[in-house]
């Protein structure tokens, strides 16, 4: 590479995510309790209900005075599994540590809650630290029940502009469809691995198959009966379900408009020499642009890869114009032949 670039970034980027990992989403019905989330956020219908149910629960065991005293407050921790930062708020994403049963508070916040609120900790949490520290102090309690990413600690998080802003607005389309909706365009396909066009403006789109074929689909969604391409005689790969060899990876030439140059990634095997992957460069034929040239094939690279797994295959021209080729990692639990591609490897 011949240089570096800077990018500045804001140095806060919303990232909403669910307590299941899942994204936030629109309840497809109305929220009785947590209603604030009702629009955008974690909870369905059932979730919400099981949350009030607790929260009565908690009511139940209080006098008069505690929860005219706590109720609210306790109502909006308690919601706070819907919120669209619940994984954040609970810190959820640290595989090493439990997810939390309260979320994290801001220390305002939790020196308010600690005064009205102590008396219920006991109810929303086993973890006797907690607990303890609740009977303590304020300031041993909001100790604990502080995030280390303080970004996210309630109520902070709902009034952060870096975090809120165009959060949950999602357009309908024609259909109705509020998140990412899928609509198939293939099918009766053996192990694709691929799909991409060639920037050439016929919007058609090519499929690649794991054995060797790469198909052209057309804008209205049919597909060619003459593969664009046939490498199936020339890739070595198995019906085995963990074999990671086959035609991997297929890159068109950023001005394939004009000089129909294409790129392919694909394992080989020649002769009983060692298995390796080849990177190749082909064309297009000058009489059909729904077919390669097979006799076009030049090859570039080809990197021994005794591993039928981690064979790398991606392809991609960079905004550079130079063509990145990812090869893989070695395969076969840490690469025991110890010199063919382990990315440790020095």
């Amino acid at each position: 590479m011949s240089g570096m670039m800077l990018v500045l970034v804001k140095p806060l980027s919303a990232h909403p995510q669910c307590l299941d990992f899942e994204p936030p989403f629109k309840p497809p019905s109305h929220l009785e309790f947590c209603t604030q989330y009702e629009l955008f956020g974690c909870c369905d219908q059932d979730s919400d209900n099981t949350i009030a149910e607790r929260y009565w629960d908690v009511i139940d065991q209080l006098d008069t005075a505690g929860h005219e005293l706590c109720e609210d407050m306790l109502k909006e921790i308690m919601c706070q599994e819907c919120s669209p930062y619940a994984a954040h708020l609970y810190d959820a994403e640290d595989p090493y540590t439990p997810v939390r049963e309260l979320p994290g508070l801001c220390l305002a916040y939790c020196s308010e809650f600690h005064g009205k609120c102590r008396h219920v900790v006991q109810y929303l949490t086993e973890n006797q630290p907690l607990r303890d520290a609740a009977e303590r102090d304020a300031s041993a309690f909001c100790s604990l029940a502080d995030l280390s990413d303080r970004d996210y600690c309630y109520p902070n998080v709902l009034k952060s502009p870096g975090l809120n802003s165009n959060l949950g607005q999602v357009a309908e389309d024609p259909e109705g469809c509020l998140q990412v909706c899928l609509t198939e365009v293939a099918n009766s396909l053996r192990n694709p691995v691929l799909m991409l066009h060639g920037g050439d403006g016929t919007h058609r789109m090519f499929v690649a198959e794991q054995l060797g074929f790469v198909w052209v689909y057309l804008r209205d969604g049919s597909r060619l009966e003459q593969p664009f391409l046939d490498m199936s005689g020339e890739v070595i790969t198995t019906p085995w379900l963990g074999d990671e060899r086959g035609f991997l990876g297929m890159a068109f030439h950023p001005e394939y408009r004009v000089n129909g140059r294409f790129f392919i990634y694909y394992s080989i095997q020649v002769n009983n020499e060692p298995e390796k992957v080849r990177v190749s460069e082909m064309k297009v034929s000058a009489h059909d642009m729904n077919m390669a040239d097979p006799h076009s094939e030049r090859t570039i690279l080809e990197i021994v890869e005794p591993a039928a797994n981690h064979n790398g295959g991606q392809l991609l021209f960079g905004l550079d114009g130079c063509l990145y080729i990812f090869t893989g990692d070695g395969g076969k639990a840490g690469d025991p032949f110890g010199q063919f591609g382990n990315a440790q490897n020095k």
